[in-house]
């Protein structure tokens, strides 16, 4: 079924280009030179060429088409790696936030017990003095 329908096509394809690229009607040969063989060679000749023009001609407007759709995708590709730099640079200023706040935290927290181990030693420190005071008097 394939194959019909490719042959089908082909025949089409084929009977299009030949209606598209008949030769005209040459009225300066003199007919008493009628080669057959020529006139097929030169038929064929003409065709292979308006095909080969056809064909450069389809070649360039591909290109073309290629060129415009490669710039199109670029741009988007482009503009998504903008977005995605965009977004890793809002992280890395968020990380870098988080990381101040713990640093600051921890630093509150290393003071907080700085300023409890001086409580403790200033008492410890009294309570001392006092008991030196009280052993100097009461023994005295």
């Amino acid at each position: 079924m394939f194959r019909q329908l490719r042959a089908s096509a082909r025949d089409a394809a084929s009977n299009a280009l030949n209606k598209l690229f008949e030769l005209p009607p040459e009225a300066d040969k003199p007919d008493d030179t009628h080669d057959p063989a020529a006139e097929t060679r030169d038929k064929a000749d003409w065709r292979v060429k308006m095909l080969h023009n056809a064909t450069e001609r389809l070649r360039g407007a591909a290109d073309g088409y290629i060129a415009a759709k490669l710039d199109e995708i670029e741009a988007r590709v482009d503009a998504k790696l903008d977005s995605l730099e965009d977004r890793l640079d809002q992280k890395v200023v968020e990380l870098h936030r988080q990381l101040r706040e713990m640093r600051d935290r921890e630093l509150r927290h290393r003071l907080r017990l700085l300023k409890i181990t001086l409580v403790f030693t200033v008492l410890v420190a009294a309570l001392s003095l006092v008991y030196k005071w009280l052993a100097k008097y009461l023994t005295g």
